[in-house]
């Protein structure tokens, strides 16, 4: 589907109405995550890479343990925007998998990608957007995160780190071992800075993603600029905490995406008055 045509959809998709919570949206993941258990031994797999069905349950479990801590923000019509948004981007994905798109109801600022298609963006990164061509290239951000499995990677090939461990440690345990993947993968997830080529192309290929789906490519850029100068500010330092322990500078992830944004050129959609009426919706 053409970025015209999609965008036209994704417009009349908006203009329905939808009763779903945000729980039912994840599917009723928190008692399906809870029910799972797996009484079968199992094999330690340190560092080879997880099967799809290893991939969806931790994911599944994973996402389960974010809502627990953070909780989620319940507005139907919220929900379903940032889906929408989401879905728009992810089918340039270089990888296709059942996308689910979460707003935590947190004061933190960040955005996470966990195993399986599972997305996050907290309340006060959203809140800190202008437009929707920002939340597309934020949400872009972790989509390519997820589908080159950029975390997976990265936590499971240090071998100090709580995932290696536990996967190590795991022959001959019974019970349910997704479950006790998903607390170290979570563990992992708030100590782990990816290294700078993972966050540069998840910048760049977040940026064109959303450009083929007919946003304004510097949407992820201008997001960017924002929570710079947000930082910068004391009373707003501590809302970043672990995003400025691990990732790149603002700066230079901003440096890197200049030229990218520029070879994509001026067109693009921003949707402001789009994206504060989804975000007033009541």
């Amino acid at each position: 589907m053409k970025p015209w045509h999609f965008m036209a959809a994704l417009a009349v998709a908006l203009a329905l109405t939808s009763g779903n919570s945000a729980n039912a949206q994840f599917g009723g993941i928190l008692s399906k995550a809870k029910d799972k258990v797996d009484n079968t031994q199992q094999k330690a797999k340190s560092f080879q890479p997880w099967s799809a069905q290893e991939e969806q349950e931790i994911g599944q479990a994973s996402a389960a343990k974010m809502i627990a801590v953070f909780g989620l923000v319940e507005d139907p019509k919220i929900v379903r925007y940032v889906n929408l948004v989401g879905d728009a981007v992810a089918q340039y994905a270089s990888r296709q998998l059942i996308w689910r798109f979460g707003i935590l109801n947190t004061d933190i600022v960040g955005a996470y990608a966990l195993p399986g298609g599972y997305v996050f963006i907290t309340r006060t990164a959203l809140s800190g957007m202008t437009n929707e061509a920002q939340l597309a290239g934020a949400l872009g951000h972790e989509i390519t995160h997820c589908a080159e499995r950029h975390l997976e990677n990265e936590i499971r090939g240090k071998k100090g780190s709580a995932m290696a461990l536990e996967e190590a440690n795991s022959t001959g345990k019974t019970g349910d071992l997704q479950a006790i993947k998903a607390d170290a993968f979570i563990k992992d997830l708030f100590d782990t800075s990816l290294s700078r080529d993972k966050e540069d192309a998840a910048d760049e290929q977040g940026t064109r993603m959303a450009a083929k789906a007919g946003y304004a490519p510097a949407g992820l850029m201008q997001f960017l600029a924002a929570m710079r100068d947000a930082a910068k500010r004391p009373d707003s330092r501590k809302m970043f905490g672990q995003l400025l322990s691990t990732h790149p500078s603002f700066e230079s992830r901003i440096a890197h995406l200049q030229p990218i944004v520029a070879g994509l050129g001026n067109g693009g959609q921003t949707l402001d008055a789009r994206f504060h009426a989804a975000l007033s919706a009541k």
